[in-house]
């Protein structure tokens, strides 16, 4: 059937060249090459078996098909809204508390930053942000969902992989512009590192590289507070390992150009009656969807530099990244 294969980006691209009456003007607006965007019309016109534009030096005029195209898709943008409406119709209703445990990273400087989206929506929902590591919490109820860095075993906990944790190195541009931009992990000894107490004492477990480094590291701070990691950066206090999504919520930060430390995935964890519970699921749903890899590429299993984070970002291979254990949790 073709609904079930069929591109639905490929009628927001038709609707833009159709309002426009021109491909140039439609791949301006989404940021795209006026041959990117022709390309999609004609996979359009094929997938459709009918030719919806006819092309001149004017510019692209509808043909009948094209037209009856365009009050459809029009009809179904409308039904989109109205759908959006109702959805948060429903969820305005949605009242109660819901506990969320998270680690010292994730937390403070990922969760509570989307929290206000959240309440957009859910309004009369309570969130209970708790921060500290988790393990089996949802189970003895001390948490309805948490985020674990371990796979959880026991069986009433139901898990769903959230995304990877990409720890790097970053400084300030201060910092950089008095010692100089290390060209690579060896040159560390003569750095001062600031470090997370999660995984400063986990150096024997870490990849072969670090390992050799560990007698003639300089920790400079030692720490078990994100915050007080991210202030000491920030202030030239040496090179401090975060995780990728800092570069996003700390933009004063450089991120080194060198390869990402470690690769952390992490689980986002409830039980059956969360689930069950109105707002417990909005919850769960909102949460994978601040951690959607399509939407925010920080969260991807594939590591990308902060300074590639755009359209054309470049995927570093296995070969660019240190395999450090899965136990960093930040």
């Amino acid at each position: 059937m073709l609904s079930e294969r069929f591109n639905w980006d490929r009628l927001r691209v038709f609707r833009l060249v159709a309002e426009a009456h021109s491909m140039t003007a439609a791949a301006r607006t989404l940021g795209e090459s006026t041959p990117t965007v022709s390309r999609r019309i004609n996979d359009l016109e094929r997938e459709l078996g009918t030719k919806l534009f006819q092309r001149s030096k004017r510019g692209v005029e509808m043909t009948a098909a094209g037209k009856r195209l365009l009050d459809l898709v029009q009809k179904m943008q409308g039904l989109v809204e109205t759908v959006g409406d109702q959805v948060a119709e429903k969820n305005a209703t949605i009242a109660g508390a819901v506990k969320i445990k998270a680690g010292d990273g994730l937390g403070p400087y990922w969760i509570a930053r989307q929290l206000p989206d959240f309440h957009r929506t859910a309004p009369n929902v309570q969130v209970d942000l708790e921060i500290g590591l988790a393990v089996d919490e949802v189970v003895h109820r001390q948490a309805d969902v948490a985020i674990v860095f371990e796979k959880p075993t026991h069986p009433e906990i139901i898990s769903q992989r959230a995304g990877t944790l990409h720890y790097m190195c970053f400084a300030s541009q201060a910092y950089i512009d008095e010692h100089g931009h290390p060209q690579s992990i060896f040159e560390f000894q003569n750095r001062k590192l600031l470090m997370h107490t999660a995984y400063v004492h986990q150096v024997e477990q870490w990849s072969k590289n670090i390992k050799q480094l560990k007698d003639f590291i300089d920790y400079s701070v030692i720490t078990n507070s994100g915050t007080a990691l991210l202030q000491l950066a920030g202030n030239a206090g040496g090179i401090a390992i975060l995780p990728s999504y800092i570069a996003e919520v700390e933009p004063d930060l450089v991120p080194l150009h060198l390869p990402a430390l470690a690769p952390i995935q992490f689980w986002l964890t409830y039980t059956e009656r969360v689930r069950r519970n109105p707002a417990g699921m909005a919850a769960i749903e909102w949460l994978q969807s601040i951690f959607n890899e399509q939407t925010h590429k920080w969260f991807r299993s594939d590591f990308i530099h902060p300074n590639k984070m755009d359209g054309t970002a470049q995927i570093l291979g296995s070969e660019n990244v240190f395999d450090l254990t899965p136990n960093l949790q930040l």
